[in-house]
Formats: structure tokens, sequence, C-alpha cells
């Protein structure tokens, strides 16, 4: 009974040990990630405590490169799973070098970033449906490492994958901790925002912008979330 009690406490103690490495190990992996280089020139809303609510700020990008799939005629969680693996697949390998024979693999950053081009519920104004239409389209994408130009970054096996040249541009940025995002809170974020905006006198341009900096195995209180519109700058 002693030995079954001592065995017991083993395990919750190494159970214990392995729920606070774990969240920290991502933190420390995503932190060592390269991400877009911005300045802050706004702040449109603040949270009170830290983890919950959301912040709002404007920021001025410098420009960029991504590796991106557009995908037509299915739902969100659909488009990213797949735009995913797409991508993915490209950095990982599936790809030509410039410079020599064979594939190169490239560094992985973050954000995961996908743009809503056609969605009628994140784009509505109305009260938020549960129900998926299964008909947006998307654009699912990954930054890729600074230290590349489009004539140095390795040629996409994958016909699929564009690589894009994002140039500067000014974005509202809506920020909150929580779950992989879904259509709904996508659209609720989204019209968060856009009053915000609206409050602030500001005008928002384009496309809906979804970017996510964890992986999906991350706990939903530590995973930062971000809703980006493209806005008027000054």
């Amino acid at each position: 009974m002693v030995a079954l009690t001592t065995v017991a406490g083993s395990v919750a103690a190494a159970a214990g040990a392995l729920l606070v490495a774990w969240p920290i190990a991502i933190w420390w992996e995503v932190r060592k990630l390269e991400k877009p280089k911005y300045v802050v020139t706004r702040t449109l809303k603040t949270r009170q405590t830290p983890f919950f609510g959301t912040t709002a700020e404007i920021r001025s990008y410098a420009p960029f490169l991504t590796a991106e799939v557009t995908l037509e005629g299915c739902d969100m969680n659909k488009a990213m799973g797949s735009g995913f693996r797409q991508v993915a697949g490209f950095i990982f390998g599936k790809n030509k070098a410039v410079d020599r024979e064979g594939a190169e693999k490239v560094s992985m950053t973050s954000p995961v970033a996908m743009e809503v081009v056609h969605n009628e519920k994140i784009g509505m104004t109305a009260p938020v449906m549960s129900q998926q239409d299964g008909g947006g389209v998307y654009k699912v994408a990954f930054t890729m490492p600074s230290k590349y130009t489009k004539d140095t970054l390795p040629r996409p096996d994958n016909p699929n994958v564009k690589i894009i040249e994002v140039p500067s541009r000014t974005m509202a940025v809506l920020t909150w901790n929580g779950g992989v995002p879904r259509e709904e809170t996508t659209a609720s974020k989204t019209q968060e925002l856009r009053a915000l905006l609206a409050a602030a006198g500001v005008k928002s341009t384009g496309s809906v912008h979804v970017w996510g900096y964890h992986p999906p195995w991350a706990l939903p209180i530590q995973r930062i979330n971000e809703i980006l519109l493209e806005v008027e700058s000054k």
C-alpha cells in the first residue's frame, strides 16, 4: 500500500511538472520566432487585466514576404487546415533551392496568417450566425524570414503556393488571448475592432486578416490571436 501511494505521488508530481513546463516551452519557442516588424502609432484600447479582454492599436508595418495559398468553397476551419499543410510543406522541403541542387528548409516564423477574402458572416454587421455557409474564399500565409528576397527564396514545388511581396502598410490590430479563432469569434472580434475605429474616426479598407502566433495545442489563455484591418495612413 505504501509503495502504491509512493508511485501515485511520483506520477502526480511528474504530471504537475509537465503542466508547468509545457506552457513555458511553448512560450519560449514562439518568442524566438521571427515576426513582422512594426511600430505602434496609436493606441485605441488597453486591457484591464493580463490575459483577459482585448487590446487595440494602429501599427505601421515594414514590407515582408509571404508564402500563401488561396482556398475557395470551404469553411474557415478547413481552409486553415489545408492552407497550413500546403505552406508548411513548402518551408519543410517541398521546394527547389535557388543557389544549389535540391531543396532548402526555410525557418518557421510567426504568425500564421489568414486573409478572409470573402465570408458573408465575417463581413456582416448584423448579429453573428453560428451556421457555416461553406462558401468562403481565404488566403493562408506564412511570413518568410527577412534574410530572403523574392529572388533568393526557394521555389515552391506546389503550384498553389505563391510568393507574395507585401508592401509597407498601416493596420489596425485587435489582440486577445483564446482558443483557435472560429468564424463566430472572428466575426465578433472584427465587429469590435470596427466599432473602435469608428469611434476614433479611422476608416478601414480591404479584407479581414486573422493572425495566430501559437500552435493549436497551446493553452487558450496562452494563445495570442489578432484581427487586422488595413487603415488609411496619415
